[in-house]
């Protein structure tokens, strides 16, 4: 029986890779703080981890090299947000922490409103707020 998922990414800086995170808002697991080998966050009400390891470090983990993600990319992590301003809220911390949006707030198909963006490694987020009511079938 499986407790938890951990979502762990390769980073080019992990101290820069902090202070980004930190910047937009995510919370830094007690239990990897100050470590200068890699970072953990706490994400959402669930508190879904989020580990942040060296590139190489990672490389030994899963025997591949790392995505260029300047040319491709291999996954897209999504966010739920409470409410439209909380997704215009994130956007605001991430612009002021440097990260590239990508996709501006916007309004798809009359029922998710989101924002993209990728963090200083190009990995490709999402944060979007779902009105279930107005999604098509319901």
């Amino acid at each position: 029986m499986t407790k938890q998922i951990w979502l762990n990414l390769p980073v080019t800086d992990v101290a820069a890779s902090r202070k980004f995170f930190r910047a937009i808002g995510f919370r830094e697991s007690p239990r990897h703080a100050g470590n200068p080998h890699l970072a953990g966050f706490l994400i959402g009400e669930h508190d879904f981890v989020m580990m942040l390891f060296p590139q190489t470090e990672f490389q030994n983990f899963t025997q591949l090299p790392v995505t260029d993600t300047g040319k491709s990319s291999e996954v897209l992590i999504n966010v739920d947000a409470e409410n439209p301003a909380a997704v215009d809220a994130m956007r605001d911390r991430v612009a002021a922490a440097g990260g590239n949006i990508y996709t501006p707030p916007t309004l798809v198909n009359g029922w998710m409103y989101l924002f993209c963006f990728a963090d200083p490694d190009g990995h490709r987020w999402c944060v979007m707020h779902m009105d279930e009511s107005a999604m098509p079938g319901k």
